[in-house]
């Protein structure tokens, strides 16, 4: 598969998450992106449910396909390839999860009773979380242990940063009117970071 098609996933990924979530909220009466949460726009019973999991879907695939360009990447690069090897195999984890999270394992509608697939459904978005953590950091290190970006290191640790103390917020405000503005806050921040890592690997790829 081409690789540039790969990188290249990477910065439409976000982008078709950011779009969903928008859709979602637009064709659903009464939702709201401050205060629901956006695994609400795919839980059982809900409008449009169909076409919003098609497209999570989709976006699942896209970081998965993204996760095997950085994979393919650092075994272009000799230097440190291990902790690189790590990082990108967390990411494509993540990305597999996400499949799971949007399909079979939905999360409950809100008030409804709990079931074993919305119980799964939070076990796995706990993963998720830290497999994010893990990749961003080990690819950060990565980047500058091979010297193709120094400063990609500090910029990783700091948006690990930003997303823990954003977590942190969002479980805080669970339950809350303001629940679904912390979590999108701490989504976005994740996904922003993959937006530059694509545009950085995509660069360096051209040079």
């Amino acid at each position: 598969m081409n690789r540039r098609f790969l990188y290249l996933c990477g910065l439409i990924a976000p982008v078709l998450f950011v779009f969903t979530t928008i859709l979602g909220g637009a064709i659903r009466p009464g939702y709201s992106h401050v205060s629901d949460t956006v695994s609400e726009l795919f839980s059982p019973g809900s409008p449009n449910r169909l076409l919003l999991s098609a497209l999570h879907t989709l976006f699942a695939v896209l970081l998965v396909l993204f996760g095997i360009g950085i994979l393919k990447f650092v075994q272009r690069n000799e230097s440190s390839k291990r902790i690189g090897i790590f990082g990108a195999s967390a990411f494509i984890a993540m990305g597999a999860l996400n499949i799971l999270t949007a399909t079979i394992f939905p999360q409950d509608a809100w008030g409804s009773p709990s079931t074993f697939f919305g119980e799964m459904h939070i076990t796995l978005s706990g993963i998720i979380s830290i497999l994010s953590i893990m990749y961003i950091l080990l690819i950060g290190i990565w980047f500058h242990r091979t010297g193709i970006s120094l400063n990609f290191r500090t910029y990783s640790i700091a948006t690990v940063v930003a997303v823990v103390l954003a977590a942190a917020w969002f479980m805080a405000s669970f339950g809350s009117p303001i629940m679904g503005l912390s979590e999108r806050l701490t989504i976005l921040i994740g996904f922003q970071w993959t937006f530059i890592l694509a545009l950085l690997i995509l660069n360096h790829d051209d040079n």
